[in-house]
């Protein structure tokens, strides 16, 4: 993919997140890690890691995005390959659950205690 098709396909991906109870006008700041208070401190710095991984490959994220498609606030969006990253405790919310055997939207899912690689991630998308 080229640098033009990669920013398109980025937008694409981009624009179906919204911030958290705002309209679908609304967009994130891309490459901006947001908190979320009601999430643990060990989860926080588990985002930190996933982000901090991404950005040092030259992908772009975002953090604490609803899907306009069915309100499921996601922990982080690669723009680059479209899979959103769930970061666990101990289960999974009954929408994430849904959302996998729907199977339209690649989701990866990892526990505090898992190492993240972004290898994994393209490994996904290929």
């Amino acid at each position: 993919m080229n640098k033009k098709e990669l920013i398109a396909f980025r937008r694409k991906i981009w624009y179906k997140y919204r911030i958290p109870g705002m309209s679908n006008l609304h967009r994130l700041k891309k490459n901006a890690l947001f908190l979320h208070a009601s999430n643990g401190h060990e989860h926080e710095k588990k985002k930190f890691e996933i982000c901090y991984e991404l950005k040092s490959k030259d992908m772009e994220f975002i953090t604490e995005a609803q899907s306009c498609k069915d309100g499921r606030i996601v922990d982080v969006v690669c723009l680059d390959t479209g899979t959103e990253i769930e970061i666990v405790d101990s289960s999974l919310t009954d929408m994430t659950k849904e959302a996998i055997k729907r199977g339209d939207v690649p989701i990866l899912v990892r526990k505090i205690c898992d190492k993240f690689d972004v290898d994994d991630l393209v490994r996904r998308n290929i």
